[in-house]
């Protein structure tokens, strides 16, 4: 691995308010490409910033691209920095980046290339009063510059953090109408990019009346909210408490914590 740190770093916000899903990224980013011919290049953190990449990139035309996501907290006690089920999600982003027809990877050799990115950018962490944490952002795509829809011959893998607040907060949901999300023997149990822009006409109706996201059926069955999974907690008829969730049958994007 080779790492590029930046000439002058950023200046880190000092509000709360900045620190909000999406919008703020730390110094660096981690980026690995790969191609048929010479297979994956040793690993490289760089300066964040835009990438160069072919007009005529598949995965432009043809959405051949996936991600994932990991959120990384510092612990109270011992002051080091840690994830939820690491190898769950990575394993998730391998099989997203396989039902594309994009190349593997090892997982454990890019948890350890991001845990060096982690570690670079530590200082990120606890930059408020508030509890704040990382959310590594990965995104696996293809750069083959030849249009047709074909397997990828070249693809680039990178990685990048996002310093957000940890908050909850109760939401409304709009029940989806007239619009799928999943369907049986479809996409939506991988992660791949484009399952979600065909969504954003639903998403943006339910904001514009009042509500915070979309809760998407099937057939009249609950799969799923946007980009969440739900769960449900009733009292059966027989006085006992039961937590309930949709199956794992296709038609959810199952997650980790799920």
């Amino acid at each position: 691995m080779t790492i590029q740190e930046v000439d002058v770093r950023k200046i880190k916000p000092t509000l709360d308010k900045e620190l909000v899903f999406g919008r703020l990224f730390t110094d660096h980013m981690l980026s690995i490409d790969w191609t048929k011919e010479d297979g994956w290049e040793s690993p490289k953190i760089i300066p964040y910033g835009p990438i160069k990449m072919a007009t005529s990139a598949s995965s432009l035309h043809y959405g051949i691209s996936v991600h994932e996501g990991i959120n990384v907290v510092e612990n109270a006690k011992t002051g080091n920095l840690q994830a939820f089920r690491v190898q769950e999600h990575l394993g998730a982003f391998l099989d997203s980046s396989y039902h594309l027809d994009m190349p593997g990877f090892c997982t454990m050799e890019l948890q350890e290339c991001i845990k060096k990115l982690v570690k670079l950018e530590k200082s990120w962490i606890n930059i408020t009063q508030a509890p704040d944490q990382f959310y590594s952002r990965m995104v696996h795509f293809s750069t083959d510059k030849t249009l047709g829809v074909r397997t990828p011959q070249a693809t680039k893998m990178l990685v990048m953090l996002n310093p957000v607040l940890l908050n909850s907060k109760g939401i409304s949901l709009k029940c989806s109408y007239n619009v799928n999300k999943n369907w049986p023997l479809g996409h939506g149990q991988f992660r791949v990019s484009g399952n979600l822009g065909p969504l954003m006409p639903s998403v943006t109706d339910a904001k514009m009346n009042g509500f915070d996201d979309v809760l998407w059926l099937l057939d009249d069955y609950i799969k799923e909210m946007t980009i969440l999974n739900i769960f449900m907690l009733q009292q059966s008829r027989y006085g006992h408490l039961e937590l309930l969730t949709p199956p794992d049958d296709g038609c959810i994007l199952n997650g980790v914590t799920r």
